[in-house]
């Protein structure tokens, strides 16, 4: 049986998306164990600011009581989905239907630009979801999808050639995931995002250059506004430290050698802590974070 399931952003998370992952109790739970099995899908779908969006899916490898799962060794090494870790810990009960599905690392796919779930695609699968004209599409859709549904096979085909249309078209990229899925962007996509979105950065913005390589480094982003001053961009996946910012400081130094309007911008997840005081102290990087839909703001 393939499924199409709705999830929200729990702590902690569940689908853990970083190791295919996805565990459920119940009568869930036992639809799991007794209904899916090797080599079905499991599409995954969320809302963010009014709209759903197709974030994941698995094809599944196996599907394992967690009290079966917790016996083996391996698997407790490996995997830190919380429905094991809270049983060995005995946070959660030993219920007969607690269950969790392990995706094929190779073939499931995080989708690294999320798939918009709307009208047109619902129109497309034999979903069969009535628009009511006092609800908007996302109302409608979510509604319609708040329980499990099934997906037949051209359900599959359709939504993952949907994906492979959206992962080949030139449109540009605007959509990252929550906290826990933007750990699973390259840099690339960020850089992507903020390049053909300079306004995230500052107002009359030009794209410059990209991976321009300098005396001291290479720049990801340089951007130009129309007096000829300059913006040093430098994207960071994760939390950052002074090492970064001198980083960045370098190249600002350099470009100064040549052109005396040069500002420094780090974008990144965070900072960590150890660094805090020290980087809040100085004023001449600007210090932005990244999260949903690269909703970039100072720190």
């Amino acid at each position: 049986m393939h499924l199409l399931i709705p999830y929200i952003h729990l702590n902690p998370p569940d689908p853990l998306f970083d190791e295919f992952t996805y565990g459920d109790r119940g009568a869930r739970g036992k639809k799991l164990k007794s209904q899916v099995n090797k080599g079905d899908y499991i599409f995954f779908h969320t809302s963010r600011n009014g709209k759903r969006y197709i974030t994941a899916y698995y094809v599944v490898d196996r599907v394992l009581y967690v009290s079966e799962a917790a016996e083996d060794d391996n698997i407790c090494l490996k995997y830190k989905n919380h429905h094991i870790h809270d049983y060995l810990r005995k946070k959660a009960p030993a219920t007969g239907d607690d269950v969790i599905v392990f995706g094929d690392p190779i073939t499931s796919y995080i989708l690294e630009r999320p798939l918009l779930f709307d009208k047109n695609l619902v129109n497309k699968l034999s979903l069969k979801i009535n628009f009511l004209p006092n609800l908007t599409q996302n109302q409608s859709i979510a509604s319609a999808t708040r329980a499990w549904r099934e997906l037949t096979d051209e359900d599959v085909e359709q939504l993952k050639e949907s994906i492979k249309e959206l992962i080949a078209s030139k449109a540009p990229p605007n959509i990252l995931r929550s906290t826990e899925e933007v750990a699973e962007t390259l840099e690339k996509d960020i850089e992507d995002i903020i390049a053909v979105n300079p306004d995230k950065i500052g107002t009359g913005l030009k794209l410059s250059a990209r991976q321009l390589p300098i005396a001291s480094g290479r720049i990801d982003l340089l951007f130009e506004n129309a007096q000829g001053h300059l913006v040093v961009v430098e994207v960071k996946l994760h939390k950052i430290g002074r090492e970064a910012l001198r980083q960045v400081q370098r190249y600002v130094k350099e470009l100064k050698q040549k052109n005396k309007n040069v500002k420094g911008v780090l974008v990144c997840s965070g900072v960590m802590p150890a660094y805090e005081n020290e980087l809040r102290k100085q004023n001449d990087i600007k210090i932005l974070t990244y999260g949903w839909e690269l909703k970039i703001q100072k720190w």
